[in-house]
């Protein structure tokens, strides 16, 4: 994991202004009904409906699905757009940047990186401005 983690860093290191020079954060591998609970989702909630595969929680960890593969680069994506997060946290953009403009740079960025991996991009540009858009209010 920590070569994986190091070259995605790399890669963001030269497709971002953030300062990587950070220590790789902790990643938690995890069953699905414990990812939505550590992230808050409701008992009453179908916590499969969400499709939740991973999330960074600001005090240095990363939890992803326990079916993440390090060789899939559809789940190296996932980790790369939490990672993403990870530097936007240690970079202090979440003091003055609003969650949709944050999700929405995560959100490009995977979809810039699963592109150069020869996957297709997977965000809905639909969804990425209505993100953006609740920030400008």
């Amino acid at each position: 994991m920590d070569a994986l983690m190091l070259s995605l860093m790399a890669w963001l290191h030269f497709h971002t202004g953030y300062d990587v020079d950070v220590h790789t954060p902790n990643v938690t591998i995890t069953e699905v009904a414990n990812l939505c609970q550590v992230y808050g989702v409701e008992p009453a909630t179908n916590c499969e409906a969400i499709k939740l595969k991973g999330f960074y929680n600001e005090r240095n960890t990363i939890y992803l699905y326990a079916g993440f593969q390090q060789v899939d680069t559809a789940d190296q994506a996932r980790l790369l757009h939490e990672l993403v997060h990870y530097l936007q946290w240690h970079n202090g953009e979440h003091i003055d940047g609003c969650w949709g403009q944050l999700e929405a740079e995560a959100y490009r960025l995977q979809d810039q990186w699963r592109v150069e991996q020869g996957l297709e991009k997977q965000a809905d540009p639909f969804k990425l401005v209505m993100l953006e858009a609740a920030c400008d209010s």
